[in-house]
């Protein structure tokens, strides 16, 4: 089997282990550990999940959600843009996304100060 379409099995196996619906796949995030940011599609807790587990491998550069599915950007191993691999998103954890944009789990959202929209800008110098 070629690489890409063993990452995109691997992937998908990820995202449908994740549960069967919406609130399952909360739950699965949360004791993961995992928090995210609505709205942002490279920070959504289901991106930041994923790019947990799968992070450690070279070729990938990053990971975004859309409404429907998963974009991995891949990379040569001299780090030339290689592509992406798209997977599509399985039903619950579409629905979960929709939601969690909504704000609906604010158990996976990390805080964002008031009036901020996406992700918390951090000072390069200060870390904050």
């Amino acid at each position: 089997m070629s690489y890409l379409r063993t990452l995109k099995r691997h992937t998908n196996d990820l995202l449908v282990g994740l549960g069967d619906t919406p609130d399952e796949v909360a739950e699965s995030l949360q004791a993961a550990g995992v928090r995210g940011v609505p709205r942002d599609n490279r920070s959504c807790a289901v991106a930041v999940y994923v790019s947990a587990l799968m992070g450690s491998e070279p070729r990938i550069r990053s990971v975004a959600v859309g409404h429907c599915a998963l974009s991995i950007s891949m990379v040569t191993p001299d780090h030339r843009p290689a592509g992406r691999l798209m997977v599509q998103l399985p039903k619950p954890v579409r629905r979960f996304v929709a939601a969690f944009d909504g704000d609906a789990y604010p158990s996976v959202a990390t805080p964002v100060p008031d009036g901020q929209v996406g992700p918390v800008a951090v000072e390069p110098s200060t870390g904050r």
